[in-house]
């Protein structure tokens, strides 16, 4: 449930619930994220809220719009193993998830290192 002024702005809430169904699996990639008049219906948010939240999954890469066709939920990508010294640089957010199940995201343009002496 969304709840204004609790935990985070709505349109932030949103996102993380569908972050949220987009790694449980439940909205698988390939599968079609639900209208804006659905998630309105769902979740009793205004369009622009909506749309807001749609924004930041598309800034994090989860989703892509194709026009005439819909929102998407876009295929995993690979998981790249990184060694000391190795880095990344993105031109969209990168999202972190750490092994506490904690997530970081950074803006696009940022460039990531992995310590000297951390393991791969």
């Amino acid at each position: 449930m969304i709840v204004p002024d609790r935990e985070g702005a709505a349109y932030r809430q949103l996102a993380g619930v569908l972050r949220d169904r987009i790694r449980s699996g439940e909205l698988p990639p390939g599968r079609r994220v639900p209208s804006e008049k659905d998630l309105h219906d769902e979740f009793g948010l205004a369009r622009e809220t909506i749309r807001r939240a749609l924004a930041i999954l598309r800034g994090e890469g989860l989703i892509e719009v194709r026009h005439g066709h819909g929102t998407f939920v876009v295929a995993r990508p690979r998981a790249a193993e990184l060694g000391p010294g190795d880095s990344v640089t993105s031109s969209a957010a990168i999202t972190v998830t750490r092994a506490t199940g904690d997530t970081e995201t950074y803006p696009a343009g940022t460039t990531l290192v992995v310590a000297p002496g951390q393991r791969r």
